[in-house]
């Protein structure tokens, strides 16, 4: 076995010890090795967009193209104002948030986009055809949970909209019964929500659980 082998065994063991050291609350060597991850995960991200992205976009053969050289032009110009989120002044600062917006812009229209495209959408054209999946020799119970999964939904949405608490005050005597029907929804779709949060919830401590059981393992196979 290597110097530089036995020097990366200690290393990584000195690591994956001061992030478990965590579980005994905030302490230096946890944040210390936290940064040291966060900015080896930036340097990577780093090293990769300039191979991959800057560098193939700035060569000789793509800027021949206008339209390429185009978004060069308009890339490098919301590069130079991002820098002056660093400057002293804050109307300059102010400039910054210019390629923040668009940033943010963009990545949440590619989330929306996606989220549309890849389960709203197809949760709604399931809904419409009502195709039997779930209980093939029982087409009746499947009808049943594509309508309660669709209430479920529309009640966690009345559940998210807002002016619905103070309604029933300000309604007449005879409306009064639907302001409670939309009440016990909204209720159906809280516990609905609390429901799927949690479930969520308990994978995210499954898969931490897991990941801490396969460090030890590796740990414990490294040294014995």
């Amino acid at each position: 076995m290597s110097i530089s082998h036995i020097l990366g065994i200690l290393l990584a063991s000195a690591l994956t010890l001061m992030i478990f050291s965590r579980a005994f609350g905030p302490n230096p060597a946890f944040r210390w090795a936290s940064m040291l991850l966060l900015g080896a995960g930036a340097g990577y991200v780093a090293a990769v967009a300039l191979r991959q992205v800057i560098f193939p976009a700035l060569s000789a053969t793509e800027l021949r193209n206008p339209l390429q050289f185009g978004v060069v032009v308009v890339s490098v110009a919301l590069s130079a104002l991002l820098l002056l989120r660093f400057a002293s002044r804050p109307e300059i600062r102010a400039w910054g948030l210019l390629p923040l917006g668009v940033l943010a812009g963009v990545g949440g229209a590619l989330a929306l986009a996606g989220a549309m495209r890849g389960s709203l959408l197809p949760q709604l054209m399931g809904v419409a055809v009502l195709r039997w999946q779930f209980f093939p020799h029982f087409p009746a119970l499947d009808a049943l949970s594509v309508v309660l999964a669709t209430l479920t939904s529309l009640g966690v949405l009345l559940y998210l909209l807002p002016g619905l608490d103070g309604a029933e005050e300000d309604e007449e005597e005879e409306q009064i019964w639907v302001i409670k029907l939309l009440h016990g929804w909204r209720k159906w779709g809280y516990w609905a929500l609390m429901l799927g949060l949690g479930a969520l919830l308990a994978s995210t401590a499954g898969a931490r659980i897991t990941l801490l059981i396969d460090r030890v393992q590796w740990l414990l196979g490294l040294w014995f």
